[in-house]
């Protein structure tokens, strides 16, 4: 499976997880100006799951299921060093949720599964 980071998600946290292909939209041809319906369409084909902290994502889960698996963050503003320390403290659960379940979002509470 293939991890697909959006422009708000840092191209440096692909270094904390381990066991995917990790891409970056900045990768992409147009870049970080890659439209949201474009990243949905890219995952759809290439059976992807977005890490986002854009909850425009959330709706078109919601109503599409587009993109088909979906993480959202929900931290609030932290530091890149603090996000990449939850994904390291977190990786194995978040790994295991989303084998499972379509969409986890996480929160500096708690690590959310919605069916």
């Amino acid at each position: 499976m293939i991890l697909l980071l959006d422009a708000n998600i840092p191209p440096s946290l692909a270094e904390d997880i381990s066991g995917y292909e990790v891409i970056h939209v900045n990768s992409f041809p147009l870049g970080t100006s890659t439209s949201d319906s474009e990243i949905n369409e890219y995952c759809h084909q290439n059976n992807c799951i977005l890490i986002t902290k854009d909850s425009d994502f959330y709706d078109s889960f919601i109503l599409l299921k587009k993109p088909p698996k979906l993480i959202l963050v929900k931290l609030g503003n932290q530091k890149i060093r603090e996000l990449r320390s939850y994904f390291r403290k977190n990786r194995e659960l978040i790994e295991s949720l989303i084998s499972k379940h379509s969409l986890i979002i996480l929160t500096p509470e708690s690590i959310k599964v919605i069916q």
